[in-house]
C-alpha cells in the first residue's frame, strides 16, 4: 500500500497547530525523563529518611536497654545488701552472745528471728582457733568436725580483722549441703584470734529469690561477684553456677574499679551476647551484675523494622509502578503522534486504548496502596514509639493521596466510557452540610482559618441525588478552599435557587485565580500557579474537572468566580428532582 502523502499548512492557524503538537510530543518525552528523575530522588529520600528514623529507634533502643539493666543491678545491688546487713548483724549479735558463753540457739529459734529471710539462713556455727567447730545452731557434730583448712576460716587466722568474709560455695562439714558462708572472726579484747562465726546460706533458696523476681526473663543473667573476681553465685538458664574466675574477663578492670557501668559480653558457656549493667553492693566487697540477651531484647525492634522496611520497598515499588505507567502512557502519547497525523480516527482509537489502559494499570494499583495503608495504619495505631507512629502516620496520609487520585482517574474513566452509574437518595442538604463543615473544620482549624455554614432562608432542604458522589464534589470543593486561604475565613452558604433547587455557595478569602484563567480549572490535568507566595503546592489538575462531570450527572452545575487577592466563590446548583428521562433504573 503506498504511503499517503502528509501536507503541512502554511497560514497562520496551520504554523500554531503544527507547533502545538510538536510541542505536546516534546511534552511527552520530557514527562517521562522527569518521572523518573523525581522517582529515583523519592526513592533515594525516602530510604534515607527511613535509615535515620531507624538509627534513631535502634538509639532509643539501646538507651531503653541501658536504663533497663542498669536499674536492675542497681535493685539486685540493695536487695543483696540489705539481706546481707540483716545475716550481718545477726552474727555480730550472736558473736556477743557466744564470747559472754552462751549457746547458739537452734536452728528453728534462728529461722524466727530472721523470718524475713524466709529460711535462707541454712545453720550457724562457731569454730574456735584451731578451726574446730564447738557450737552450731543444728547441734553439735559427732564426731567433731574442723574447718580448719578452709579458705573462710583461713583468711582470718592469717589476717585477725573484723569485717564480714563472704565465701564461695562449698559443702557444708555439718549441714551437708552446698552453701555460701558469711563469716566474721571472733576477736578477744587485746586483738587476738579467737575463732569464726559463719552463717551458712542456701544458694538454691537464693535462686528461687531471683527467679521469682524475672532476673532470668529474656535469656538473663544474674552474679554476685567479689572484688577478687571470684564469683559467688551466678544463675541463668543452665541452673547455678560458683567459682569463675572473673578477672580474666576483658570487662573486669571497669567492673571492679567503678560503682555502676554497662557493657555487652558474649557468654563462653551459653553463647548469648548480652548487654551486662552492674552496681556495687554497699558496705560490701561485692558487686552484681545483671544480664540480659540482646537478640531476644531486639526481637521486637527487628520485627518492627522488617515490616518498615517491606512498607518502603512496597511504595517504592508502588511509585516505580506509577512511573512506569507515566512512562508507558508518554511513549504511547508519542506513538500516538505519528498516528494522529496520519489518521484521526486512528488518534480516536488509541485515545480510548490509552483510557482503558489507564483504567486497568489504576485498578492494578488499587491492592499494593490497600496494603500499605493497612500496613502502616497498623503500626500507626498499634507501635509503641511515638515516633514511628509518627512516620508510619506519613506512609499512610502520602498512601491515602496517591489512593484518591487513582479514584479520581478511575472515576473519570468511567464517566468517560458511560459507565459511571448513579444511586439516587432522598438527601437533607441541610444535615449533609452540617456533617461536611464540621468534619473540615478540624483542618480549617489547624490553619486558624474561620469555617461556618449559614442556611440563607433554606424551607424546602431535601433534593433527590446521589449521596456518594454529592459528598465527594462538597469535599474536593471545601478543601480547595482551605488550601488556599492561608488566612480568613471560609463560608459555606445554602439558599434556594427558585422552585427548582439548591445553590451551595463556598466563599473564601483566600488567595483568587487569575481572571484569565479561571475557566481552566475545569480542564483536566491543568494547574494553575499560585499567585501569591507560600501559598503552597500545586494540585493534580483533576479535582475540579471531576466535580464538574459528577454534577453534569446529577443535572446540576458548577460556576467560579475569583480575583486574585480577594479570593474565590465556587457555586454549586443541586436540582430538587431528578428529571424522569434521566433517572437512573
Amino acid at each position: 500500500m503506498p504511503a499517503l502523502p502528509v501536507e503541512f499548512p502554511v497560514n497562520g492557524a496551520g504554523v500554531n497547530q503544527n507547533f502545538a503538537s510538536w510541542w505536546r510530543l516534546v511534552r511527552a518525552m520530557g514527562i517521562a525523563r522527569l518521572a523518573w528523575a523525581a522517582c529515583g530522588l523519592s526513592i533515594v529520600v525516602l530510604a534515607s529518611v527511613a535509615l535515620l528514623v531507624h538509627q534513631a529507634d535502634r538509639k532509643g533502643v539501646n538507651n531503653a536497654l541501658d536504663t533497663s539493666v542498669s536499674l536492675a543491678a542497681k535493685g539486685y545491688a540493695k536487695f543483696v545488701s540489705l539481706n546481707l546487713a540483716i545475716v550481718d548483724r545477726q552474727l555480730t549479735a550472736l558473736r556477743e552472745q557466744h564470747l559472754q558463753g552462751l549457746r547458739l540457739p537452734a536452728q528453728t529459734v534462728m529461722n524466727s528471728r530472721l523470718k524475713e529471710l524466709n529460711g535462707l539462713v541454712l545453720q550457724v556455727a562457731v569454730a574456735n582457733a584451731g578451726g574446730l567447730v564447738v557450737d552450731s545452731s543444728l547441734g553439735m557434730p559427732n564426731p567433731p568436725v574442723s574447718i580448719a583448712d578452709r579458705v573462710h576460716f583461713l583468711v582470718f587466722k592469717n589476717n585477725p580483722e573484723d569485717r564480714l568474709f563472704i565465701s564461695e560455695p562449698v559443702l557444708g562439714r555439718v549441714s551437708k549441703r552446698q552453701s555460701l558462708q558469711l563469716v566474721r572472726p571472733m576477736l578477744a579484747t587485746d586483738g587476738k584470734f579467737l575463732g569464726v562465726i559463719v552463717a551458712s546460706i542456701d544458694p538454691e533458696l537464693l535462686k528461687t529469690y531471683f527467679t521469682d523476681m524475672k532476673a532470668l526473663d529474656n535469656q538473663g543473667r544474674l552474679s554476685i561477684v567479689g572484688l577478687d573476681g571470684i564469683v559467688r553465685f551466678r544463675l541463668t538458664n543452665l541452673g547455678f553456677s560458683a567459682g569463675q574466675n572473673d578477672q580474666a574477663s576483658p570487662h573486669w578492670k571497669q567492673a571492679s574499679t567503678l560503682p555502676a557501668g554497662i557493657y555487652d559480653e558474649s557468654s563462653l558457656v551459653d553463647g548469648i551476647y548480652r548487654r551486662i549493667g552492674f552496681h556495687r553492693v554497699e558496705g560490701y566487697p561485692l558487686l552484681v551484675a545483671v544480664g540480659t540477651g540482646l537478640h531476644e531484647q531486639l526481637r521486637n525492634f527487628e520485627v518492627r523494622w522488617n515490616l518498615i522496611w517491606s512498607l518502603v520497598l512496597a511504595l517504592a515499588a508502588v511509585l516505580t509502578m506509577v512511573v512506569a505507567t507515566i512512562a508507558r502512557l508518554a511513549k504511547e502519547q508519542k506513538r500516538s503522534f505519528g498516528l494522529l497525523e496520519q489518521n484521526r480516527l486512528r488518534t480516536l482509537e488509541s485515545t480510548q486504548t490509552n483510557s482503558s489502559f489507564l483504567a486497568s494499570v489504576s485498578h492494578e494499583l488499587r491492592t499494593p496502596l490497600n496494603s500499605i495503608l493497612g500496613f502502616s495504619e497498623l503500626i500507626r495505631d498499634t507501635g509503641n514509639e511515638p515516633r514511628i507512629s509518627q512516620y508510619a502516620g506519613l506512609i499512610h496520609k502520602s498512601g491515602t493521596h496517591l489512593h484518591a487520585l487513582v479514584n479520581t482517574i478511575l472515576d473519570l474513566t468511567k464517566i468517560e466510557s458511560g459507565n459511571m452509574g448513579l444511586t439516587l437518595e432522598p438527601i437533607d442538604m441541610p444535615q449533609l452540610l452540617e456533617t461536611l463543615v464540621a468534619i473540615h473544620k478540624v483542618n480549617a482549624d489547624e490553619k486558624n482559618v474561620e469555617l461556618s455554614l449559614s442556611l440563607d432562608g433554606v424551607v424546602q432542604g431535601t433534593v433527590l441525588s446521589d449521596r456518594t458522589k454529592l459528598v465527594q464534589v462538597m469535599n474536593n470543593v471545601i478543601h480547595n478552599a482551605i488550601k488556599f486561604t492561608p488566612t480568613g475565613a471560609i463560608f459555606v452558604v445554602l439558599k434556594p435557587a427558585g422552585d427548582s433547587g439548591l445553590l451551595i455557595s463556598v466563599i473564601d478569602t483566600g488567595i483568587g485565580i487569575p481572571a484569565d484563567k479561571t475557566a481552566q480549572v475545569f480542564e483536566r490535568f491543568n494547574t494553575i500557579d499560585a499567585p501569591v507566595r507560600g501559598s503552597g503546592a500545586r494540585g493534580s489538575g483533576l479535582g475540579l474537572a471531576l466535580c464538574r462531570e459528577l454534577l453534569h450527572l446529577m443535572h446540576g452545575k458548577i460556576t467560579l468566580s475569583s480575583e486574585v487577592g480577594h479570593g474565590t466563590t465556587v457555586e454549586l446548583f443541586i436540582p430538587h428532582h431528578f428529571p424522569a428521562e434521566r433517572k437512573p433504573a
